[in-house]
């Protein structure tokens, strides 16, 4: 016994040695490279939907979202818990990005059966299909003006309208443009008119928003339920917390009440994710 205690010593300190030159290195090979990849994505996504940031910027943001919270609980000794704000800071730029596109798209998507309203009534004008986009590119609102100048600056470097608009297609992927984009380029083929197949389009997006609008509004009150109960467990915890600090010191100060913390929020984002998978219908 006397002798077991400096040989454990030792191979604790050995495996330290050995964790600082090796085990050290490849971590930080690793962050950095889930870094980039992480860096990557964001600038891909805000130059998706026309706000181009600086890669520093983003790297920064990303930092900060992941250490800020783990530092905060560390100081106040709840390092379990302080890993899961990491999670939770790192996740919440994710969800905020793709919040961002959803918007944009969404933006985009609305303004779609105006864009062809106004082409189509400039076709039965006597407009040709490029004057119609000439026209689409300066009287629409961003953010699909800015689709529309692009196609149009396309055009005028000598790209043919059709391989313009497929473009404009591809980049956007919105499913009721590809149906115009590819009736305009299937009708410049064979032979048709432009305006009806605007309109029709025009038409076929509106009545499924409508159908859209009804799907929500029923499913509206799962979802507030859902989100009510999953922010239930962190209010009580905040009000019993204020009312009494002694009362839920266990909660913030032992392994026990960190387990406690951390079942919850896996919990509670099990369920809401199964709420948002129920009452998610596509049209």
């Amino acid at each position: 016994m006397v002798l077991l205690k400096p040989v454990v010593l030792l191979i604790v300190f050995g495996a330290a040695v050995v964790f600082v030159l090796f085990g050290f290195g490849g971590l930080s090979q690793w962050w950095n490279r889930r870094l980039e990849g992480y860096v990557s994505w964001v600038l891909d996504a805000y130059k998706s939907i026309g706000e181009p940031v600086e890669p520093a910027w983003v790297q920064r943001t990303i930092t900060l979202s992941i250490f800020g919270p783990l530092a905060a609980f560390v100081a106040v000794g709840a390092w379990p818990i302080g890993l899961l704000a990491a999670a939770v800071g790192g996740a919440g730029l994710y969800a905020w990005v793709r919040y961002r596109r959803y918007v944009h798209r969404t933006t985009m998507d609305n303004q779609l059966v105006d864009v062809l309203v106004l082409m189509a009534n400039s076709l039965k004008a006597g407009l040709s299909l490029q004057q119609a986009i000439e026209l689409a590119a300066t009287e629409s609102r961003k953010p699909i003006v800015t689709e529309f100048e692009k196609v149009l600056k396309e055009i005028q470097l000598g790209q043919s309208v059709d391989h313009a608009l497929l473009g404009m297609s591809e980049r956007v992927g919105l499913p009721d443009l590809e149906i115009a984009v590819h009736s305009i380029v299937t009708l410049r083929e064979t032979g048709g008119n432009l305006s009806e197949t605007f309109m029709t389009v025009a038409q076929t997006i509106i009545e499924r928003k409508k159908v859209e609008g009804k799907i929500a509004a029923l499913t509206a009150q799962g979802v507030y339920q859902g989100l009510a109960m999953c922010a239930m467990p962190f209010l009580m915890g905040a009000i019993f917390y204020f009312m009494d600090p002694e009362y839920m010191r266990y909660m913030m100060t032992t392994a026990l009440g960190w387990a406690l913390w951390v079942l919850v929020f896996i919990l509670d984002a099990l369920g809401m994710w199964m709420i948002v998978k129920i009452v998610r219908i596509d049209v």
